[in-house]
């Protein structure tokens, strides 16, 4: 049974009881009385505990309700291509609590007593507060009873608190309401667009994903009300928003350790998260000057395209090869062989590749996984990876012992164990001969890591269910340490999809994983747009998505293609994201490209410039990175959280405090090439267009939108409608902005004004 089926009715009878009358009840406790640790005071008050810092309440406990709760629980997680279904099987539950002492201990404020409900989880419990840095109080629940593997934290929420964060999210800004899996996993396929997503679940339960789904999810939040706690464990839990004035944090260990962070503003809760989670460091300045030209298709191929890139004289940062491996052929599509060394058959004269890309002052991209698989089948291997791996025991395994082989698409794969120090070492070393010495690579997709089974055999012993969330963590940190060792830590990219709560601390680049090849919200470019700012709230300072989306599949002529309106308009986005990245997709020959026509050539170009225009501002926007957490791609209600009007908005972007831009998310048919913008602060803010100097907001001068959108769809308050043909999307900057002459100079020595 489902923990969600089961414990239902928990939520209900939450008032102070006589023992034994209601379930979820404080039963006994000791008088009033308040502690400190550092800034922070832990009272309880008689009928609630209570963590305040300045006079201010960061966290309470529900007025005679349990806020410590124990169980026991049998927890399934089936792995299927990535994806997972989780039955959380709670067996026993134990929610009537009695206080016992509130007061000092060794290692901080400590409240004590026990917990009562059924005999399996029957058992004494402390909570200890500490601040263990400036802004953080940790928090600690452990119980006496050996057999309790399952703990709840369950307080008051403010019903009006809005709830961002959790990670990367793409479906919801705000979390409120829902019962959020803390579980990295691949996204999806479809996560509820039909039919796709029909289709995909009966080839494969689950792999269609859903809207809370992510590659990349943390135990972490901030409300709107500049409230925020976290968890330290990574085993799977459960953050249940559901209750309009409750919260219940449900993890399946026998012990919790979190952190209460205070701050008076969301910016400064990002700030004291990322002081636990680690910063992403700035990006090398030869990335921030153009594009990332993704490609595949061999030397001629990509000669032929950079040929052209040259005439032109577009920004190019660097050339992204991901088929530098070799290609195969399956069910899905043209997928890569996973054996990381160069396919000299495919790439002939790669060398000579490499020093064109340099010459002109970029840099060679390629891409690995942590999956291998055998490749002697492929015919020109010069190194098995998959055939080393095995013969020095280096893969994740069953229980039986066997290598446990997991199933993407239609073959099998090995993991990589990353708790093997040996075979880390080896990894490492591959990653140096292979992709850095004879590769060159300066960057890579470092993909995948979210899809370790819940019943894998690691060599370290730990838990597999424990250590899942783990996983593309320590992923990041072995490419971290790779280029760090090689000497060139400041020098290489490398961008991954999944992650969790310490990511930000080695990644040097998040993208975010597949996208549909569509506009749509639920896995098309209205997430890619969302996603590039919720991760912000999580730490995520730097994100991008791959430009047009990346999975497309058809059936006898009919589904999901890439159409050159949507590739247009996405670079119009990407421009002013952390990365502009094409990808050709799944089936890169049903997909519009950037390379297709004069007009495709044309957008590209111009975004291109557009991106190195604003690559100063990049530049300062990573300085406030690298000391305080921020994003650079922001939701505007960070730096304006008192406007309400903001809080529903998920398709308005600001790259910092100084640029604003609303991409177009709907075909250009539906609304004539007018998109309906809003201005924060319009009465006392002048937004500049960055390309037709039309000012909107205070001091307006725009024209006016037709009069059948002005009738059907009418713009009030702070809203306007504002013109944006193709190649001029709507892109602004605060009039009398420090960045606004060099940014007016950029865009005009660039050709773009």
């Amino acid at each position: 049974m489902k923990k969600t089926m089961l414990v239902a009715s928990s939520l209900l009878g939450l008032t102070l009881a006589s023992p034994g009358l209601a379930a979820n009840t404080i039963t006994a406790a000791p008088s009033p009385v308040a502690a400190s640790s550092g800034d922070f005071t832990v009272s309880w008050t008689g009928s609630r505990l209570q963590v305040t810092r300045a006079g201010r309440v960061l966290w309470r406990s529900t007025d005679g309700a349990s806020f410590v709760r124990a169980g026991t629980h049998a927890l399934q997680a089936e792995e299927n291509r990535g994806s997972f279904i989780v039955e959380e099987n709670i067996q026993s539950q134990c929610t009537d609590q009695a206080i016992a002492s509130v007061g000092y201990a060794s290692a901080g404020i400590q409240v004590s007593g026990t917990l009562s409900g059924s005999a399996a989880c029957a058992t004494d419990y402390t909570v200890t507060f500490n601040e263990v840095r400036p802004g953080h109080l940790q928090f600690a629940v452990q119980f006496s009873n050996p057999a309790v593997n399952y703990t709840e934290l369950a307080y008051y929420a403010d019903p009006d608190a809005r709830f961002h964060g959790f990670g990367e999210q793409f479906s919801y800004l705000d979390l409120n309401g829902q019962a959020v899996p803390v579980l990295s996993q691949e996204g999806g396929v479809g996560r509820g667009h039909q039919p796709i997503s029909g289709a995909v679940e009966l080839g494969s339960a689950g792999s269609a994903g859903g809207p809370l789904t992510t590659y990349y999810a943390v135990p972490h939040y901030i409300t709107s009300t500049a409230q925020s706690l976290m968890l330290e464990d990574t085993d799977y839990a459960v953050f249940d928003l559901s209750a309009s004035n409750s919260v219940r944090v449900r993890l399946f260990d026998g012990d919790m350790t979190g952190r209460i962070l205070a701050g008076d503003s969301m910016l400064e809760l990002i700030e004291r998260f990322t002081e636990y989670s680690g910063r992403m460091r700035a990006l090398p300045e030869w990335f921030n000057q153009g594009a990332i030209v993704g490609m595949q298709g061999g030397t001629a191929k990509v000669d032929a395209v950079l040929d052209e890139l040259d005439r032109r004289g577009t920004p190019v940062a660097g050339v992204w090869l991901q088929d530098w491996v070799g290609k195969r052929q399956t069910s899905f599509g043209s997928q890569l062989w996973w054996n990381w060394e160069l396919d000299q058959d495919r790439y002939p004269g790669w060398d000579g590749l490499v020093d064109r890309v340099e010459g002109r002052g970029g840099r060679m991209l390629c891409y690995i996984n942590p999956f291998l698989v055998d490749a002697s089948p492929k015919g020109n291997v010069r190194r098995n990876l998959y055939q080393e791996a095995i013969d020095n025991d280096y893969l994740v395994k069953k229980a039986d012992g066997s290598v446990y082989e997991v199933t993407n698409t239609d073959f099998d794969a090995g993991m990589i164990d990353l708790t093997n120090p040996y075979a880390v070492a080896w990894i490492k070393a591959v990653i140096a001969d292979q992709l850095i010495d004879e590769g060159r690579c300066h960057g890579w997709m470092h993909d995948f890591a979210e899809a370790l089974p819940f019943d894998a055999v690691l060599y370290s012993g730990i838990d597999a269910a424990e250590y899942h969330n783990q996983y593309p963590v320590d992923w990041a940190r072995i490419a971290r340490e790779a280029i760090d060792e090689a000497g060139l830590g400041e020098e290489i990219v490398f961008f991954n999809r999944a992650g969790a709560a310490r990511t930000p601390g080695y990644s040097t680049l998040l993208w975010q994983g597949d996208q549909l090849v569509t506009w749509d919200k639920y896995d098309g470019f209205k997430t890619a747009i969302l996603a590039t700012m919720t991760g912000g709230f999580s730490g995520l300072a730097m994100n991008h998505a791959d430009i047009g989306g990346y999975t497309n599949a058809t059936l006898a002529g009919v589904g999901y293609n890439r159409e050159q309106e949507l590739l247009l308009r996405w670079m119009e986005f990407a421009a002013f994201t952390a990365a502009y990245r094409t990808h050709e997709g799944l089936k890169p020959e049903d997909n519009a490209q950037f390379y297709d026509n004069s007009t495709t050539y044309d957008q590209f170009d111009r975004m291109a410039r557009v991106y190195k225009a604003l690559a100063f501002y990049r530049r300062d926007l990573m300085d406030d990175m690298e000391t305080r957490g921020w994003p650079l791609v922001r939701h505007p209600m960070l730096h304006y959280p008192d406007d309400n009007e903001l809080a529903g908005l998920t398709d308005q972007i600001m790259l910092g405090s100084e640029v604003m831009m609303a991409p177009l998310v709907n075909k250009e048919s539906y609304t004539g090439n007018w998109k309906k913008v809003y201005f924060p602060d319009a009465g006392n803010t002048t937004w500049v267009h960055m390309f037709t100097g039309y000012r909107y907001g205070n001091n307006s001068n725009a024209p006016r939108a037709p009069w059948w959108l002005r009738w059907t769809n009418p713009a009030r308050g702070n809203y306007q409608w504002v013109y944006v043909p193709m190649g001029k999307p709507a892109a602004f900057y605060k009039q009398g902005s420090p960045i606004a002459s060099q940014l007016e100079g950029n865009l005009r020595s660039l050709g773009v004004k």
